[in-house]
């Protein structure tokens, strides 16, 4: 398997060292917030109790004032549009590397996402979005967390599940699959590596009764998840079905893998940034899909 294809963006929490100090406990409406910050080893998340003076119906003032406690990583401004905030960031956060990034990322979208009207979190630094080893990191919300680290910090195992199509590509099995992943790109991109790459790249996969959905040739040119939509946007050689697929088939088999997330329930498909009507013989198809687990049977381990 390639390197890309082990890795895996996640933020980390560190939930069993905060012990029994719930979110619960905290009344927002009086200005009481969870703070969250890089714990003093380096390795996890620690909070502490922090009190507003700003009136909490004054969105745009409590998140100002709750960014004031991160002046490590130089905030130069934000905004805020319907339930998204958008943070921006000078050209020195680059500078922050590793695991520090990570946490700190986690540290800032945790808290924030505490207040009223605020869903998600997105940064950029200056004008351009977020990228992290090339990949645009995208918007950012409480499930994005997991809920602990694991080792050096940096590598876990997981298992996922993923779809392919059966042999006669008239239907689906599921697929779990163990992988070790790291904190440099976002779950639901390498989901859909994974598929790219197809059931031979999986390590203990029985690929004698699975098949690769997606066209050979096919790029993810980009993915990003807003109010749980996943949004997936394949280059020009995804129209290039196999004869020995059904449409519907390549379609639910990325829709049911990354409605697997738990913030993602529909997927929403552009081919080179533009929505097609029809994909081959699949009406409809730019319109958001949802889950469809009626195609699917049996299922196979790695």
């Amino acid at each position: 398997m390639g390197k890309r294809c082990i890795l895996l963006f996640v933020f980390l929490l560190a939930g069993c060292v905060l012990g029994g100090c719930g979110k619960d406990s905290y009344d927002h409406k009086k200005g009481e917030f969870r703070l969250y910050r890089i714990a003093d080893d380096g390795m996890g998340l620690k909070s502490t109790k922090y009190q507003t003076m700003v009136d909490s119906d004054d969105t745009v003032g409590v998140v100002s004032d709750l960014l004031t406690n991160y002046d490590t990583v130089d905030v130069r401004e934000f905004e805020i549009k319907e339930r998204q905030l958008f943070v921006y960031f000078s050209s020195a956060y680059y500078s922050i590397g590793g695991i520090d990034e990570v946490l700190w990322r986690a540290a800032i979208v945790k808290t924030l996402c505490q207040v009223d009207g605020i869903e998600y979190v997105e940064f950029f630094v200056e004008q351009d979005s977020l990228e992290i080893d090339g990949e645009p990191v995208g918007a950012m919300s409480e499930l994005s967390f997991l809920d602990s680290i694991g080792g050096d910090g940096y590598t876990q195992d997981k298992y996922v599940t993923l779809f392919f199509a059966d042999l006669s590509g008239t239907g689906m099995k599921e697929v779990t699959a163990r992988l070790t992943y790291d904190m440099t790109v976002p779950l639901a991109t390498l989901l859909i590596e994974q598929l790219l790459a197809g059931p031979e790249k999986i390590e203990g996969v029985n690929t004698s009764d699975v098949r690769k959905t997606i066209p050979d040739g096919t790029v993810l040119n980009s993915l990003s998840i807003r109010d749980n939509i996943c949004y997936v946007d394949f280059s020009k050689e995804f129209l290039n079905v196999q004869a020995q697929v059904k449409s519907e088939i390549v379609i639910y088999s990325i829709v049911n893998t990354l409605c697997e997330l738990p913030d993602v329930n529909r997927v929403q498909f552009t081919i080179d940034g533009e929505q097609k009507q029809d994909y081959s013989d699949t009406k409809n198809f730019d319109a958001p899909f949802e889950r469809n687990l009626d195609l699917v049977s049996g299922g196979s381990k790695g």
